[in-house]
């Protein structure tokens, strides 16, 4: 009998600050493919991940590791056919790659080799792209860097949130997934090598970018970092001696409120919602109303 198990690896959550799901992993369940077990990176969090609340609910294994080298050995117990990899956030050493005969599939969220590295789904949010993508690629040793099984474009909008980016990218890499699974499975999956010469890189977030810097930097940058900063790392500053972190804002000429920030190119940075310390969330007139003396 073909053996068609798969190994998955990663917990669906492809950015920092959002609200993850799991369309990848229940697709997989749901078109009955056979997952052989869950890897997940060892993380302190007061709650489990999502992925491990319903692969214990299905029966399926679970394994957390911390480094690489703690692969190998998991895949030679499960014998799987196939790895699917999703937001794992460690580096698959060459050995555990070998170890499967048809190695790992990994849905990145980006149109490969554009914006390799860890925020793929910020950065075009951050450069103010008007589309991106998800990638569907074989993995190997270099980040990001194997070759692709299929690509398809998301386009972004005035619109457009992390959170709402996020689903779009996971539903299409889901989609993407489902076509190229039994080719691969068949060994009849034609592949495509990526342009080293294009490819781009993205860095890692950190807490240290979420000042808003209205001094230094054009009204329309900083509203770009609200949106790709959103829930991690956050965009805030302080507004009437109140930290605050800033949810929603948009450019102007010229100011709405007193709380409106004139930035480095003369335009306004103009805040229509925002998350004052030890409160909720609430619009500019709200917080004035509230807070103005």
């Amino acid at each position: 009998m073909k053996n068609n198990r798969i190994i998955f690896f990663g917990n669906e959550q492809l950015a920092q600050g959002i609200k993850a799901s799991t369309p990848i992993f229940d697709a997989l369940l749901d078109n009955n493919y056979e997952i052989c077990a869950l890897v997940l990176p060892a993380a302190h969090v007061r709650k489990p991940f999502q992925i491990a609340v319903k692969a214990k609910k299905a029966g399926i294994p679970i394994h957390y590791v911390t480094k690489g080298r703690e692969l190998l050995p998991i895949i030679e117990q499960y014998q799987p056919q196939l790895g699917v990899l999703a937001a794992f956030g460690k580096l698959v050493p060459q050995s555990a790659i070998d170890a499967i005969p048809d190695g790992i599939i990994n849905i990145h969220p980006s149109l490969l080799p554009k914006y390799r590295g860890t925020t793929p789904i910020e950065a075009p949010l951050l450069n103010g792209d008007t589309k991106t993508g998800v990638s569907v690629m074989r993995l190997v040793k270099e980040m990001d860097a194997g070759p692709l099984l299929a690509q398809a474009e998301v386009k972004i909008t005035p619109e457009t949130t992390k959170q709402n980016l996020y689903e779009a990218l996971s539903a299409k890499g889901t989609e993407l997934l489902l076509q190229v699974l039994p080719g691969i499975l068949a060994k009849n999956v034609a592949e495509t090598a990526q342009n080293e010469a294009q490819a781009t890189f993205t860095t890692k977030l950190d807490k240290s970018q979420s000042e808003l810097k209205f001094a230094n930097k054009g009204a329309q940058e900083l509203v770009r970092e609200v949106i790709a900063f959103a829930g991690f790392p956050k965009s805030k500053t302080i507004l009437l001696d109140i930290p605050c972190t800033i949810t929603k804002a948009h450019v102007a000429d010229v100011p709405t409120t007193i709380l409106d920030q004139k930035c480095a190119d003369d335009k306004y940075f103009v805040i229509d919602r925002l998350l004052p310390e030890n409160s909720k969330e609430m619009d500019a007139k709200s917080f004035l109303n509230g807070h103005q003396k």
